[in-house]
């Protein structure tokens, strides 16, 4: 399978602190079935996650039902539904293909400076069967980044289940990818009307400006992960409504 792209935040890391512009270095990293519905919780700084499972082994016949990394590219946004001025970035923009990824052994759950990254499903440790993801930035190096993973069993739930853990988990945590220390604020819950099926979360620092909000929503046997990194007081709430539209389009490319 073709690897996800995983950078460091751009946008939101533009910080006061001058040293603190160093970016982070990447990685290629993987990570996000149908069943009950997640409900998030407020943060809170003592909470822990769920021990590593594994994933069970899914019958041949319902791979079937998931989509390949081909279609998945077909549900992502285009450059003409965002603001003015953004532009796709290649090296954020992949897709696994027509083939889907072998069953493999969910993962311990990831550090929450992966909540700064693209690709940041991957702190849910949980991997998909296949995933399509694409990438824009501005003049500013503001940024908006979009995922759909589609998993086998019950590993979408799952997946939604520890990226809510995560955000309670790293509520407050200390950035040091950077070369100094920055603390970050994370403030999460659910996203109105959305039947507990998205949360969000709106990641803060006193060395930032402007902030970033990042939005998890399972549809079906697939979970959309998206962040919007601005330097404006906003910090990117227009968010919601940029994976509410990518929802719309999974929902009809999965009937």
């Amino acid at each position: 399978m073709t690897p996800r792209t995983s950078a460091p935040l751009r946008a939101a890391a533009v910080l006061l602190l001058p040293l603190a512009l160093t970016a982070c270095s990447s990685a290629k990293d993987s990570a996000a079935g149908t069943g009950p519905a997640v409900t998030a919780t407020t943060p809170s700084s003592g909470a822990t996650t769920s021990p590593a499972t594994t994933a069970p082994a899914a019958p041949a016949d319902t791979d079937a039902r998931l989509l390949t990394g081909d279609k998945l590219r077909a549900v992502l946004l285009r450059g003409d539904v965002l603001p003015k001025g953004y532009k796709a970035d290649a090296d954020g923009t992949r897709d696994s293909g027509l083939d889907l990824a072998p069953v493999a052994k969910d993962g311990a759950a990831g550090a929450c400076g992966a909540l700064e990254q693209t690709g940041w499903i991957r702190i849910s440790g949980i991997e998909s069967a296949s995933f399509a993801q694409g990438d824009f930035l501005n003049a500013k190096r503001e940024e908006f980044t979009q995922e759909v993973d589609t998993f086998r069993g019950s590993g979408a739930v799952t997946a939604m289940t520890r990226i809510q853990q995560a955000f309670t988990r790293c509520a407050h945590f200390t950035d040091s990818g950077s070369g100094s220390p920055v603390p970050v604020k994370v403030k999460s819950g659910p996203i109105a009307g959305s039947n507990g099926q998205s949360i969000k979360a709106v990641l803060t620092s006193d060395q930032w400006e402007g902030g970033t909000t990042l939005v998890a929503t399972r549809v079906g046997n697939s979970v959309i992960t998206t962040f919007y990194a601005v330097q404006s007081a906003d910090l990117g709430a227009a968010d919601v409504a940029f994976t509410q539209k990518i929802a719309k389009n999974l929902a009809r490319a999965q009937r």
